[in-house]
């Protein structure tokens, strides 16, 4: 009953209205910028694991615990899994090639370079992004 006696009952928000408030704001803004908007679909993407998703199991990158691959194989299995799931989750790219990076600082960090076409009203541009992999498993994109 405790939990209870703290719920603002004059509150003139909807439950809705009050968890948004409360949300990372950064998890589910909505950029005019085409470049920054892809970015942050990509983050999503690229963070979500596979089979998470209930509407569709087989969005996200492959979990590297999953993998029994050496290391060269394993590269190729990431970076063909990433490249899939930007062609297939981001309607705006329409090509991506995936390559992987050497880390001489911190050779435990996984670092990809993407080039990808994205397709617009004015014709098709080439963009590079770079990822890498941190500690915690979750992919960063940087432009």
């Amino acid at each position: 009953m405790a939990a209870l006696l703290r719920w603002s009952k004059d509150s003139k928000r909807s439950l809705f209205e009050r968890v948004r408030a409360k949300a990372n704001r950064d998890d589910y803004s909505v950029s005019t910028d085409p470049l920054l908007s892809i970015k942050l679909n990509l983050t999503r993407i690229l963070n979500t694991r596979p089979g998470s998703s209930q509407s569709t199991k087989e969005i996200g990158v492959i979990d590297l615990n999953d993998a029994t691959q050496t290391s060269t194989e394993l590269n190729i299995t990431i970076c063909k899994s990433i490249k899939d799931c930007i062609e297939k989750f981001e309607p705006r790219i329409s090509t991506a090639t995936v390559t992987p990076r050497v880390n001489n600082h911190d050779p435990l960090t996984m670092l990809f370079d993407i080039t990808a076409t994205i397709q617009n009203e004015q014709g098709s541009t080439n963009v590079e992004f770079q990822l890498r992999l941190d500690n915690e498993r979750h992919y960063l994109l940087d432009i």
